[in-house]
């Protein structure tokens, strides 16, 4: 008779004398909660298990022969690796116009040494130092550190008494009473200057915080510029008193050979750099370029090209290098064992890698590490920051002291991080440009918005924010709208009104397309009437009249641009600072509601107002 046993609880219902035999010798009362598992030999001893035997070793050897384990060579292991090298160093740069094709006739300026290519090509002078109260009170304050530190501290006490800090006049709402004057035209006035006031409420608390503690920096500089200040015979050391007044301009305006590159109509930095001596002159541009940072994709290669030394550029002369190091096989989580039984590291799989047939990259990645990861040699080569770092030979020594040349793999499909000319001939070395480790980027203190308007058959340049008087950036979106026509009197409910064009808000400057050349479109900066008078842009990006953009410049995503100040430090540990603009793709197409000739009917638009 078969029992019935519960696997739980190891009873059973009915008396078997031999499961009742094996349940005393268990001798379980409770149900056990857990059961550890130990690996045992049925002999007791554990060595022949450790010994791992093989039942068919000809199989093992089949699978060593197949796998090419068993194979043979005359070759000694790489024990070292002999890499001569030479850079060649950049001697000069050029902002380049619109019109540049090819670099004949560049205006080439000197390389400083030590310079960052961010403040020499990004560098906009127009948006550095504008008439906002902080920018003013910041310059004049810098110009009292300097001379306190040359020993002038008592010339420099002078110079808020000399040039008093004040908030710039404003023509459109004036603060001083107008001679002839209504009560009715004074209080529209004052309105007007509540209104501007509003805007910028932080101007007139600068104003009462800095007034008569600093001088105006912008008051200093219209009078350094025309020459020698008179005030600065009154110091004891004129000499230290006129260095520090240059280094002074130096850290107000910039480097003289800085600036020019921005392009207002491409919207892009364009630029030039020339590298090497005469004997090895090689000439790169860089145009298309609004990012932070300048990469290897941000330049091409012009082949041929020609310019001469400027005076006070450095020589150029090429840099020889040459450094033997420990061939080091080159290594990553996951790669594949060099032997059949050695097992990869399970915390990376390769095999999991999904990829379509258009990802590229990540087919490139897997065939790299899964076929010929371990055939490589991680050989470090310092290269020379601001130059074209070129590799000349390549020595491999093995462990029986032969040595070997190898030559370059030639692969003209192969171009990464290689600069190469508009045909796709990569130039021979790696572009290394003496671009800064990293930025501060501050607060934009302009911003525009360029978008299409596809149903008023134009584009818009929308100035978000501008420097207000204050010298923070305000939003013009708070800016009183525009008001509505009023409506004649005694109009019957049959009747129409003709309206030439509806109201846009002030910060919304047209771009109307023209034809630029034959066949080609382009957006030109106009403006619209009120009360007659044109609507001009506040900031300085839209400043420029004329302003004529390529149709292909702006797209229907549209682009924003953002005017921002930088700082950076360079190699030697100074800071230095300029102003820069960024490009980002924008947020769509506009609507601007704009509507011409509309015939409005009394009857449909009188109810809202009554």
């Amino acid at each position: 008779m078969m029992a019935k046993i519960d696997p739980l609880v190891l009873t059973y219902t009915e008396v078997n004398p031999k499961l009742q035999a094996i349940a005393e010798l268990l001798q379980v009362a409770d149900p056990p909660g857990m059961v550890r598992l130990e690996p045992d030999s049925t002999t007791g001893n554990p060595v022949p298990g450790a010994e791992a035997r093989l039942a068919d070793p000809a199989w093992m050897l089949g699978r060593q022969w197949q796998f090419g384990e068993l194979t043979g060579e005359d070759a000694g292991s790489v024990v070292a690796v002999t890499v001569a090298s030479r850079a060649l160093p950049i001697t000069a740069w050029a902002p380049l116009d619109d019109d540049t094709v090819s670099l004949a006739g560049v205006d080439w300026r000197p390389w400083r040494n030590g310079a960052l290519l961010e403040e020499l090509v990004q560098d906009v002078p127009q948006l550095a130092f504008g008439s906002g109260l902080r920018q003013r009170a910041e310059a004049g304050a810098q110009l009292v550190d300097l001379l306190s530190d040359a020993g002038e501290g008592k010339l420099a006490g002078t110079l808020a008494s000399r040039y008093p800090l004040a908030l710039e006049p404003d023509p459109e709402s004036p603060e001083e009473p107008v001679p002839g004057e209504t009560d009715e035209e004074r209080a529209a006035r004052l309105a007007r200057v509540a209104a501007r006031d509003a805007l910028d409420p932080q101007a007139r608390r600068l104003l009462r915080v800095l007034g008569g503690s600093v001088p105006d920096g912008k008051a200093l500089l219209a009078d350094v510029g025309s020459g020698q200040p008179a005030w600065l015979a009154d110091a004891t050391d004129t000499d230290a008193a006129s260095a520090a007044l240059s280094a002074w301009r130096v850290w107000l305006t910039g480097d003289a050979d800085s600036g020019g590159a921005w392009s207002t109509e491409r919207l892009e930095y364009r630029f030039a750099l020339r590298f090497g001596d005469d004997e090895n002159a090689v000439f790169a541009r860089g145009t298309q370029f609004g990012s932070s940072e300048v990469r290897w994709s941000d330049l091409q290669w012009v082949d041929r090209a020609r310019g001469d030394l400027p005076a006070g550029a450095p020589a150029g002369t090429p840099v020889q290098t040459s450094a033997t190091m420990l061939a080091t096989p080159l290594r990553y989580p996951g790669m594949p064992a060099d032997r059949y039984w050695q097992l990869e590291d399970g915390a990376v799989d390769l095999g999991a890698i999904e990829a379509q047939p258009t990802d590229l990259a990540r087919l490139c990645l897997a065939e790299f590490a899964m076929s010929s990861g371990d055939d490589w040699l991680n050989v470090p080569v310092d290269g020379l920051l601001g130059a074209i770092n070129q590799i000349t030979s390549v020595e491999l020594t093995d462990d029986f002291g032969d040595t070997v040349a190898v030559e370059e793999l030639a692969d003209p499909a192969f171009t990464m991080f290689r600069v190469s000319t508009a045909s796709g001939r990569p130039l021979p070395g790696i572009v290394l440009p003496p671009t800064a480790s990293g930025t501060l980027v501050g607060e934009p203190v302009e911003e525009v918005l360029f978008l299409r308007d596809e149903m008023a058959n134009m584009a818009w340049a929308i100035e978000i924010t501008v420097q207000g008087r204050s010298g923070d950036a305000r939003s013009r979106s708070g800016e009183p709208q525009p008001e509505a026509d009023p409506w004649p009197e005694g109009l019957s409910p049959e009747e129409r009104v003709y309206r030439l064009q509806s109201a846009v808000p002030a910060h919304w400057l047209p771009l109307v397309p023209i034809s630029a050349q034959p066949g080609q479109l382009g957006l030109r900066k106009g403006a619209l009437l009120r009360d007659g008078d044109p609507v001009l842009a506040q900031g300085v990006t839209l400043s420029p009249t004329p302003l004529t953009f390529p149709g292909e410049e702006l797209p229907r995503e549209g682009v924003h641009l953002r005017a921002v100040p930088v700082l950076a430090r360079r190699a030697d540990g100074t800071y230095v600072k300029w102003a820069a603009y960024r490009v980002r793709t924008g947020r769509g197409e506009a609507a601007s509601k704009l509507a011409w000739d509309a015939a409005l009917s009394v009857a449909d638009m009188r109810p809202a107002e009554s």
